[in-house]
């Protein structure tokens, strides 16, 4: 997946050089990350949103992301395809299929308890 992670870190840098300077001061602060690699082993349980690509994830790796969704704040938001988290802790708000560039998949969007 090196081609979709390289296209994130172009659309960031397009987004801080004509988006970002757009922003109110307090907005500017926000902090956008992709990270490349295990997720099981990264600290991201300060984030307030977050998306995983993961329609071809396993359930043991779903299981895990979920492990680790669940150290994160209350009301924050994650974002997934195919399949939800698997965790009580996590509502889905809203879920809806769209059309991909590799064929349909169910967008999850859900929000810790």
């Amino acid at each position: 997946m090196d081609g979709l992670f390289n296209l994130s870190l172009q659309l960031k840098n397009v987004w801080m050089e004509k988006i970002h300077s757009l922003l109110s001061e307090k907005k500017q602060r926000t902090e956008v990350n992709f990270i490349q690699g295990d997720l099981t082993i990264e600290d991201w349980s300060h984030a307030t949103i977050c998306f995983a690509n993961s329609t071809c994830f396993d359930d043991p790796l779903m299981s895990a992301i979920a492990d680790k969704a669940e150290l994160m704040q209350s009301g924050t938001f994650f974002i997934t395809f195919t399949k939800k988290l698997p965790s009580d802790m996590w509502e889905v708000l809203e879920h809806e299929s769209h059309q991909m560039s590799w064929g349909s998949a169910t967008v999850y969007i859900q929000r810790k308890l």
